[in-house]
């Protein structure tokens, strides 16, 4: 009788050991890249956030030239006072505010949008020392290494690097700010600041992420002096005074 030799299965075909090993090669891409968006990319943003927010700093600053000032008069506050010579309030031309506003809120958009770009050569106030040039031109604000990730000093510069771009979402929206305060006996000391607000949108490969920069920069100081009361003498209040409504215990 003749005898059946049946097959042996313990070899694997070739087209199945390949399928097993792009399985598992999948398998390991999609565990790193889970990897990296849960541990390295938190990091990688964090510093690219903070180099966005420095740079758009630097635009705000330097957008608000002597030009733009130039525009903010002595004119521009409208002070009120009565019959004794008291100030009773302080106000702002509207006029002029508007201009100075509207004028600063155009040239911060604008330097922004060219940054953007890679149009540096538009903008003459980038450090071209403290800035790679050659990145800028292409849009990219920094590039973070790899080895930040490490939190080490001596790492910190080593790896590949991660280009960082910036992209301007929305408007630029800018305001006057004040801070009044006491200035000797008989003035009042005014503070005008620009409030600028920016809402701009990180990019780094992988992921983006939106931040909100504001910065107050401040614009023009002015003393306003008013009359001298009667019952301020050396910075205490006196037996002699004419006006007072209070009782004063006599040493």
């Amino acid at each position: 009788m003749k005898k059946i030799k049946l097959r042996s299965h313990k070899k694997m075909k070739l087209s199945t050991k390949i399928s097993t090993i792009i399985v598992i090669v999948i398998i390991c891409v999609y565990l790193l890249l889970d990897y990296s968006g849960k541990k390295i990319l938190p990091v990688i943003m964090k510093q690219a956030e903070t180099d966005c927010k420095k740079m758009a700093i630097v635009i705000i600053k330097n957008s608000i030239n002597d030009e733009v000032l130039s525009s903010l008069q002595e004119d521009m506050y409208d002070v009120i006072q009565n019959n004794a010579g008291e100030i009773q309030t302080v106000d702002f031309n509207s006029i002029i505010v508007n201009k100075f506003l509207t004028e600063m809120t155009n040239i911060v958009s604008d330097n922004l949008k060219k940054l953007e770009k890679g149009k540096i050569d538009d903008i003459s106030f980038i450090n071209t020392d403290e800035y790679d040039i050659k990145n800028l031109k292409n849009g990219v604000i920094s590039e973070v290494p790899m080895g930040i990730i490490t939190n080490n000093v001596l790492l910190s510069n080593i790896g590949p690097k991660i280009p960082v771009k910036l992209s301007l979402i929305g408007n630029v929206i800018s305001s006057v700010e004040t801070n009044i305060s006491n200035y000797g006996i008989n003035s009042a000391l005014i503070e005008v600041y620009a409030r600028v607000e920016v809402t701009e949108q990180v990019i780094i490969p992988f992921q983006t992420k939106n931040i909100k920069i504001v910065n107050n920069i401040p614009v023009a100081i002015k003393v306003i002096n008013g009359n001298v009361p009667e019952y301020y003498s050396n910075g205490k209040l006196n037996e002699s005074s004419n006006i007072l409504s209070i009782p004063i215990e006599s040493d």
